[in-house]
């Protein structure tokens, strides 16, 4: 998803990341290249936060013109699991807590801020924001991911890539 047409990111300095390190492990929505889904990139900018850029296409319609809420949610999921990962931790959703703000309009490019907020137990706790082009937050979430040990994640997703 390049800048550009008026988007304002990716940014000056951008990194694109692959979060996800197992080779059956991947972006739920991102795996698909269909432009009309939901498309999902990640990347670290210069000051070393975690972001994903979400690009709601024609298939997240829920009301006309409006992308559904579970697309949103799942733009978020997502997110915040990809910063997890790339922080080292290997995680499932175990809670997501998600405040609809406004709709997103199908179409837009948003960005997706993720904050890593602590790790007690086998827990991982983040949260994210959902913005617009125009600075807004569209949408905010903050969740519990359960951190797999080896043998889980070998379970679960094969052999590391």
């Amino acid at each position: 998803m390049p800048a550009g047409r008026g988007r304002p990111w990716p940014g000056a300095g951008w990194k694109r990341l692959e979060p996800f390190p197992f080779a059956e492990a991947g972006p739920f929505t991102g795996v698909s290249r269909d432009p009309e889904a939901l498309g999902l990139s990640y990347y670290r900018r210069p000051d070393g936060s975690f972001v994903a850029l979400a690009l709601f296409g024609a298939h997240c319609e829920g009301a006309p013109g409006q992308a559904h809420g579970g697309s949103i949610l799942t733009a978020l999921d997502e997110a915040l699991g990809a910063a997890a990962w790339n922080a080292g931790f290997s995680v499932l959703t175990a809670r997501l807590t998600t405040q609809f703000r406004r709709p997103v309009p199908l179409g837009s490019l948003m960005l997706v801020e993720t904050e890593l907020r602590g790790r007690r137990l086998r827990l991982v706790r983040a949260a994210g924001r959902l913005l617009g082009a125009d600075g807004r937050v569209y949408a905010s979430a903050e969740g519990s991911f359960f951190e797999l040990d080896q043998t889980g994640r070998r379970r679960l997703f094969g052999p590391a890539r």
